[in-house]
């Protein structure tokens, strides 16, 4: 009885554990219209750092960190899905289906903006275009 109980108890925490790793990985679907609400560029390792904003204010912030000009396509993406519940940064595989939705979610805000005006949207539609060229 009482193995029946801890192996019971050790399955819970095992799905438990598996839904927190699903919640903090996974790509946010934001309600449109999305917009840019930060970019950056991190010159010490090369990156690009851009946060989209949603209708309902969730905020999602992706990047890219490699040479963007030179070698695009060996630019490694990274984003933070929920940066208040935990500070977490996930490094999808090339053309993997978690960089094929970012991609979809960047396409959905280029859909729906206007000509680049700010400096972020630029940052943001070099990503998109790296994103769409390699997949």
């Amino acid at each position: 009885m009482v193995k029946s109980i801890a192996l019971a108890g050790l399955l819970v925490l095992l799905l438990g554990l598996i839904i927190f790793q699903y919640i903090i990985t996974s790509v946010p679907s934001l309600e449109p219209p999305i917009t840019v609400s930060d970019a950056r560029r991190v010159d010490d390792n090369n990156s690009l750092l851009v946060s989209l904003t949603g209708s309902e204010g969730r905020r999602f912030t992706l990047g890219l960190r490699g040479d963007i000009e030179e070698k695009p396509e060996e630019a490694a993406l990274f984003f933070i899905s929920r940066p208040t519940l935990v500070p977490y940064v996930y490094w999808p595989g090339f053309r993997s289906n978690d960089e094929k939705r970012v991609l979809n979610l960047l396409t959905s805000w280029e859909k729906n903006r206007k000509a680049p005006s700010e400096e972020s949207e630029h940052a943001a539609y070099q990503i998109y275009s790296v994103l769409k060229d390699r997949n």
